[in-house]
């Protein structure tokens, strides 16, 4: 029999029921890419695997894995670092789940990203860490995501410094930022946002994590990354988890 067993990290991506006690769960995993397993028993009360099947879990799995099927059988998940402070805030819950909603949607299954799996796991590890900024870190994944995924932005670090107005504009084809131009192909920000969306494609985590951007710069940024990943993806861009944080954080901002 066409049998193997695998051991290897995992971040949970989703998990849905199957039957009256098991669920189907979809891991990004660092050696084997996205891979979907059944894990039988996981909805008993006394299920071995607890809590390590949740989306944004980050574990170390064991299945066994054939090549004829698409639906593997996972034998045993253990934390390999509980993020006990992503559960306990739901802005940080929010982020989060749109980080795995983003992989979940951009990693075809089977291709070995481990690239992407490393952004995701420091990615959920500095939601979980960060008290001050967490917000901070979607941007950065989201154009981190870009530039493994093939279309990083690409503009010079004197054309964003040196944008002549108060406003400028991000070229949708290539990332290019320059003064303000009209075309179906571009988005026109402030000059903050601008800057901004500079800095979170081209810094590292903890670079950005310090950054302090006034509200309406924050929408720019979001909306700026929004419109770039839609024009390079189109239909594959998810939308769910970007609506739920999209009226979290309005609802915040009114008092709600």
């Amino acid at each position: 029999m066409d049998k193997t067993i695998v051991r290897t990290e995992a971040v949970v991506l989703r998990a849905v029921d199957y039957g009256e006690t098991s669920q189907i769960v979809t891991f990004l995993t660092r050696t084997h890419g996205k891979v979907a397993a059944l894990a039988k028993g996981s909805r008993n009360v006394k299920s071995r695997f607890g809590s390590t099947l949740q989306p944004m879990a980050y574990v170390d799995l064991v299945y066994y894995s054939r090549s004829t099927r698409s639906v593997q059988t996972l034998t045993e998940a253990t934390h390999v670092r509980r993020l006990e402070n992503l559960r306990r805030d739901l802005q940080k819950i929010t982020i989060g789940l749109r980080c795995v909603e983003l992989a979940n949607a951009m990693v075809i299954e089977g291709e070995i990203q481990p690239g992407i799996f490393d952004l995701l796991a420091e990615s959920l590890g500095a939601i979980d860490a960060e008290h001050a900024r967490p917000a901070n870190v979607l941007p950065f994944f989201q154009l981190s995501l870009a530039n493994e995924l093939g279309f990083a932005p690409s503009f010079d670090r004197e054309s964003v410094q040196d944008l002549p107005q108060a406003r400028g504009t991000l070229n949708l084809t290539d990332g290019s930022i320059g003064p303000v131009s009209a075309g179906r192909d571009s988005r026109t920000a402030s000059r903050s946002a601008l800057r901004a969306f500079a800095v979170f494609a081209r810094a590292d985590l903890g670079t950005t994590l310090r950054m302090e951007l006034k509200d309406e710069v924050s929408r720019e940024v979001q909306d700026l990354i929004e419109s770039y990943f839609r024009y390079h993806v189109e239909a594959h861009y998810p939308v769910r988890a970007a609506s739920v944080a999209t009226q979290l954080l309005d609802g915040r901002r009114t008092g709600l």
